[in-house]
């Protein structure tokens, strides 16, 4: 019920908004679930195929926001399909990719991590730069999980598995480590056979 009354707080507070901008800091993240719950009922996907997906869509939801903020832009409020979404998202990854390659500093990794003892096919990214040069090779805006990264909420890492390389992030749930999205090149859903490598892979740790 909860989050009916949220959707009905945003509906009525943001129906008639086509565009909003994030502008101070403070309220960044709050502003960013807003829009996200705003854009994910607006969408309300139907073929059968994204309601298995539904995390993955407000997933990418959420990063065409953040991308929006990273590169200063309005959030589009009209949005009102995948295809839709995700060419925007992936304009904005583009622009993104136009500004400087980052110093090549550590990033902050927590230690679970760190210590995390997987197959030769998973390469953990340690540093800023690598994150953002995996982001361009790849096609997707990785480098914008940093933060989450830095915050000890997750980790990065590239996987070569059977000719092809994934994004992959995982992170910590009730003392195990769990796949929290996995995607080709081009934000590709990775297929069946790659998951459950990953998956056992995880368990065996």
């Amino acid at each position: 019920k909860l989050i009916y009354d949220y959707i009905d707080f945003i509906n009525n507070n943001f129906a008639n908004e086509h565009f909003i901008k994030i502008k101070y800091k403070r309220k960044k993240y709050k502003i960013i679930n807003i829009a996200s719950f705003l854009l994910y009922h607006k969408l309300k996907p139907q073929k059968e195929s994204y309601q298995n997906e539904f995390l993955e869509i407000y997933i990418l939801i959420n990063d065409y926001i953040k991308l929006s903020y990273e590169t200063n832009n309005l959030i589009n409020l009209n949005i009102n399909s995948i295809n839709r979404i995700t060419n925007e998202h992936n304009v904005l990854t583009i622009e993104l990719e136009k500004k400087q390659i980052p110093k090549n500093k550590k990033l902050k990794i927590k230690e679970d991590f760190i210590n995390l003892k997987l197959p030769e096919e998973f390469k953990l990214i340690e540093t800023h730069k690598e994150l953002y040069l995996h982001g361009m090779e790849q096609k997707n805006c990785v480098y914008t999980r940093r933060r989450e990264i830095e915050d000890g909420l997750s980790a990065i890492y590239s996987l070569n598995y059977e000719g092809g390389v994934y994004t992959l992030e995982i992170f910590k749930r009730k003392n195990k480590f769990a796949i929290k999205e996995i995607k080709a090149k081009y934000n590709e859903f990775a297929n069946k056979e790659v998951i459950n490598f990953v998956e056992k892979s995880l368990k065996a740790v």
